[in-house]
């Protein structure tokens, strides 16, 4: 287990800190399992699978093998030309896996392209259903759903919109789960917390909405932002109470994160589309996929269209092969039993270190994605100052101390951190991460003067 002691000078905390163009970041070398080395011997653990990405670890041989095999018989085909043994094997297997009533899947080549397939596909079932006036596809006002501009039109990151004004939709209303920040009242603390969206639809016209769009756990834009077991029942029977179809944001959340395969199955409930990504490749080549609910199908067939649209790389035959040996890997190994141990074991950690450490607050999450936030007094639950970027701080420091963490929250709430390894992190590497969380803790308090 690699034990390495970091001593980064100024400069180089500086870069970590505000990364400006031509910034010199460090040069990675290799990886393997949960650690990444660079070119100067240093190692990471890899705290945040990137991106919340790498779901089964770095350099991992019967991925790497599934991609040679495919490569050498072929790596890309147009989607309108051929189909693909992988193709076809990897949606066989994805809808085996997602809830009831998901039967077909569209390939795509990010969680971005993912949520924007959806929000078009929305539009077009109510156009084909003769109710052209529901275009409105309504997001929670803490959310991520990716940089293209319907995506973002779609997000509540108000960081992210700020450049892009009237280009975007404000589709981004709702309050987000997140009780410590945004108590809810009266009726619309019912259904645990997802009653407001029965408010919401009422005000804008169910004869407007087209589609809901909600990440069972919100990821960066919040820091793990976790709604109780219940939500998504509710909010699903919401949705089929004012004809609203509803799309899960399972970008970060899906292929196993949450100790479930989609997350939306902790709360027994089956979408009307499931965007994913991220996670489905672990990283290994780009994809990205939105999962469709038989009615969603059955009215395209209805009129003798298909999904709209599709993109050069959709369905990539490379792409295909290694999601699958992802797939295969996972299930091989019963990876979402390592989840749901490994789970507890860091909830265990961060909740012992909370205690420890007062100004670390709000414990939340599911599986392996959690996340907390910096408060200057545990009983105010005061916010350090928006300039000091707390987060990215904090990440800064826990870089130095060879952890990869990842920043969250959206200003000024820009005070919260997402831990998300690798799936198949074993106890002990589980215990080198939060002995390096609570080396970068200690050396952030410091230059925080936070006191214990």
């Amino acid at each position: 287990m690699p034990t390495t002691e970091y001593v980064f000078n100024t400069s180089e905390l500086d870069v970590l800190l505000k990364q400006p163009l031509g910034a010199k970041l460090p040069v990675v070398d290799r990886a393997e399992g949960v650690y990444i080395y660079d070119t100067d011997g240093r190692d990471y653990l890899d705290g945040s699978g990137g991106a919340m990405t790498v779901s089964i670890g770095h350099g991992v041989r019967p991925v790497l093998d599934a991609m040679h095999h495919q490569a050498e018989r072929v790596c890309f085909t147009y989607r309108s030309h051929f189909t693909s043994a992988a193709a076809e094997s990897l949606a066989a297997t994805l809808t085996e896996l997602a809830p009831a009533g998901v039967t077909h899947a569209f390939f795509v080549n990010s969680g971005s392209e993912a949520t924007e397939l959806a929000l078009r596909t929305a539009q077009q079932y109510w156009r084909d259903r003769g109710q052209p006036g529901k275009t409105h596809v309504l997001g929670r006002d803490i959310s991520y759903h990716g940089m293209t501009m319907g995506a973002l039109s779609m997000s509540g990151h108000t960081a992210r919109r700020a450049d892009y004004g009237n280009l975007l939709h404000t589709f981004a209303v709702a309050p987000p789960p997140y009780p410590y920040r945004f108590p809810l009242s009266g009726t619309d603390a019912d259904g645990h917390g997802a009653m407001v969206w029965d408010r919401i639809i009422r005000e804008y016209g169910a004869d407007k909405v087209a589609a809901i769009i909600v990440e069972p756990v919100v990821g960066a834009a919040g820091g793990a932002l976790t709604p109780p077991i219940g939500y998504l029942r509710t909010l699903r029977e919401i949705c089929d109470r004012h004809d609203v179809l509803l799309i899960a944001d399972e970008v970060i959340t899906g292929m196993g994160r949450t100790g479930k395969w989609f997350a939306c199955e902790h709360d027994g409930v089956s979408p009307d589309m499931i965007a994913t990504g991220k996670g489905m490749t672990s990283g290994y080549t780009p994809m990205g996929a939105v999962l469709f609910h038989q009615r969603i199908i059955a009215a395209f067939a209805a009129t003798g269209k298909t999904v709209p649209f599709g993109h050069t790389f959709s369905a990539n035959p490379l792409s295909a092969a290694t999601c699958l040996a992802v797939v295969n890997y996972m299930r091989d190994r019963n990876v979402l039993e390592n989840v749901a141990a490994r789970g507890k074991q860091l909830e265990a950690g961060l909740r012992r270190l909370a205690q420890r450490y007062p100004w670390m607050a709000d414990i939340r999450g599911r599986g392996l994605l959690w996340g907390f936030e910096f408060v200057t007094d545990p009983h105010s639950r005061g916010l350090p100052e928006a300039a000091l970027n707390a987060n990215a701080l904090f990440t800064a420091h826990c870089f130095r101390a060879g952890l990869i963490v990842y920043t969250a929250g959206i200003a000024p709430l820009n005070n919260a951190t997402l831990l998300a390894p690798p799936l198949v992190i074993t106890e002990v590497e589980m215990d080198d991460l939060l002995a390096r969380l609570e080396a970068g803790m200690i050396s952030f308090a410091s230059e925080m003067g936070f006191t214990a």
